[in-house]
């Protein structure tokens, strides 16, 4: 279980000390799936950046486990925004990267992992290629296999489907959650987009205006639902987070 006590991050300017989130407390459980949603600058991205060790002031406890989070001890994989694919790396060089750096052993058990996720996700003919030589929604396949070729015990996703157009970010997606189903990676993922966090969220967690704080925590029962686009419940909740976050964001 992933458990965020107090947590505040402030920074200083030349004239005061700025709050840039929180204080925040929260759980998922392990092997969950929680997405944040909240109005830009609300210190979404921060607390990504404190969770995988980005950021280290600040104040509050992180538990992982029932342990101190620490990525030197923790594996914890992480999407960035714009991927985080080197770009002087070939697709397969990308994908383990993240094993090389903690020093894993790619033995046949690992190889069998590798193969599967990298065929679920269609990029097995793509090894060798570069990432300027992939188009968008190839390039998150890539990082989405990376994460999970690491098997993190903490999954964390930045805006992971927004740079990508509205059929790419679908499949995506799909693709996403179909490869979570297997493994069941603890992830907190942010979000600007209600509909992606029903998709994907089975927690919505809703943060106020900067200094982010919870303005409401909910449990998503569409979550895993079969053809949830098209149905009427999505809409009424859709419709109901739409209404939270009018209120949350005037806080």
């Amino acid at each position: 279980m992933l458990e965020i006590n107090n947590l505040s991050v402030s920074y200083s300017t030349e004239k005061k000390l700025v709050n840039a989130l929180g204080p925040i407390s929260m759980k998922i459980e392990e092997g969950g799936i929680c997405a944040v949603i909240g109005p830009s600058g609300c210190g979404k991205s921060t607390l990504l950046h404190v969770l995988s060790g980005i950021i280290k002031s600040n104040e509050g406890q992180v538990l992982l486990g029932g342990e101190a989070l620490n990525p030197k001890k923790h594996d914890i994989g992480f999407i960035p925004q714009n991927f985080g694919l080197l770009p002087w790396k070939s697709v397969q060089k990308n994908c383990l990267l993240s094993l090389k750096i903690k020093g894993k052993v790619i033995d046949n058990v690992m190889n069998k992992r590798i193969d599967y996720i990298q065929t679920k996700l269609g990029i097995n003919s793509l090894k060798d290629r570069y990432p300027d030589e992939l188009s968008g929604g190839q390039k998150q396949r890539v990082a989405i296999a990376r994460a999970f070729i690491m098997n993190p015990d903490l999954l964390l996703m930045d805006e992971p489907f927004s740079a990508l157009d509205a059929l790419s970010r679908e499949e995506a997606q799909e693709l996403f959650i179909d490869i979570w189903n297997q493994y069941k990676t603890t992830t907190l993922f942010v979000t600007h987009s209600i509909e992606e966090a029903i998709y994907i969220g089975k927690k919505i967690v809703i943060l106020s205006h900067c200094p982010g704080s919870i303005v409401e925590v909910i449990d998503n029962p569409l979550f895993n639902s079969v053809n949830l686009r098209n149905n009427e419940e999505y809409l009424k909740l859709s419709s109901y987070l739409r209404s939270i976050i009018k209120k949350g964001w005037k806080i």
